[in-house]
């Protein structure tokens, strides 16, 4: 009889919970389950900032190591920067071959000092080469760069002849490439037409050919080309830096670069997603004094005729985010340098700027 007893009061303890108290636990459930979905967005959105962060860094970083390398060699000749040019090519002013002005650029217009600017009509001063039409997006600066490669080769004997040169062992010339042979003296710039191995050494072939472009205008060099123990060949370099349309359609900087071949041509080659824009001055020297009296843009420059007066380049580029983040929309003006100011699209992506100066080695005191 008292075990009957405690067993009913053990059946009477054992009530179920009360839909009170189960909406109570759903309702604490739910702001736990709140609470760690803000928590997640939180870090989610943290994350999205510093990997953007860090894209922005480390594109911007290399765009303008890249473009500071270059530049900085511009119009190296192989020994000596103050040589006398023979220049064989059958356009001898090409675009490409115009190593006299190791530094050149275009401005785009309306992207000058005090100037605010966005996207709108493409146009450059002075006018772009043919090689380039087309392919910068507006509000955004060309920067021309050209030079000799410092991966030279010796000459050897018999050095040259008056329709080959005589390099060393080991190359890696191919027919079309323009090179630049130089003494410190003299240099003599030509397009390869045909490699020849002989066992002993290399011949590179420089006829007048049609098969070639841009060609040679001769086959056979005078006496004032000769060269001798001592004297090299490099390859002629050339890149334009620009901003254009990347692989996915959006804007990035672009290397055109000079490519041997047959008919040697450009090869545009995408360095760095995500920059909005490149900005370009020029230092120049304009008592010849070997000091920067003023910085200018590429139409104050080409006006003044000074593209060899220019002993520095200073290069700014707006970079941003490849992805879209976060609430807040960038409603901001950028200094781009030199007082430009670029007003980009009202996006949620990040955006910050990064700016360079790189001297002219070759014409610095």
């Amino acid at each position: 009889m008292n075990r009957f007893r405690i067993n009913e009061n053990a059946r009477s303890r054992q009530r179920g919970v009360t839909l009170v108290e189960l909406m109570i636990s759903l309702l604490l459930g739910l702001l736990l389950t709140v609470g760690i979905i803000q928590v997640f967005i939180g870090n989610r959105v943290t994350y999205a900032f510093n990997d953007g962060l860090s894209r922005i860094q480390e594109n911007a970083r290399f765009s303008l190591d890249h473009i500071a390398y270059h530049t900085r060699m511009a119009g190296y000749k192989g020994c000596i920067s103050e040589v006398a040019i023979h220049n064989n090519l059958d356009t001898p002013f090409d675009f490409a071959a115009d190593i006299e002005n190791g530094v050149q650029g275009h401005e785009a217009v309306g992207t000058g000092t005090s100037q605010t600017f966005s996207a709108g009509a493409a146009a450059w001063s002075p006018l772009l080469p043919a090689e380039l039409n087309g392919l910068p997006v507006a509000g955004s600066d060309v920067l021309i760069v050209r030079g000799v490669s410092s991966d030279a080769n010796a000459l050897v004997s018999p050095f040259t002849n008056s329709a080959q040169v005589f390099v060393s062992e080991p190359h890696d010339f191919v027919e079309g490439d323009i090179l630049v042979a130089t003494d410190c003296q003299k240099a003599s710039i030509f397009q390869v037409t045909n490699v020849q191995d002989t066992g002993v050494g290399i011949n590179l072939v420089h006829a007048n050919s049609n098969g070639y472009f841009p060609g040679n205008s001769i086959s056979n060099w005078g006496t004032e080309q000769d060269y001798g123990l001592g004297a090299e060949v490099a390859r002629l370099q050339a890149f334009a830096f620009y901003v254009g349309t990347g692989a996915n359609g959006r804007p990035a900087l672009i290397q055109r670069r000079l490519q041997a071949s047959a008919a040697s041509t450009f090869v545009s080659e995408e360095l760095a997603e995500g920059i909005d824009t490149m900005q370009v001055r020029y230092g120049v020297d304009t008592d010849s004094d070997g000091s920067i009296n003023s910085w200018q843009t590429a139409d104050a420059v080409n006006a003044g005729a000074n593209w060899l007066n220019v002993l520095s380049v200073e290069v700014t580029l707006l970079a941003r985010a490849t992805e879209e983040y976060g609430q807040e929309t960038d409603t901001a003006v950028y200094n781009v340098g030199g007082g430009t100011l670029f007003n980009p699209a009202d996006d949620r992506r990040l955006r910050q700027v990064f700016s360079t100066t790189v001297g002219v080695r070759n014409r610095l005191p």
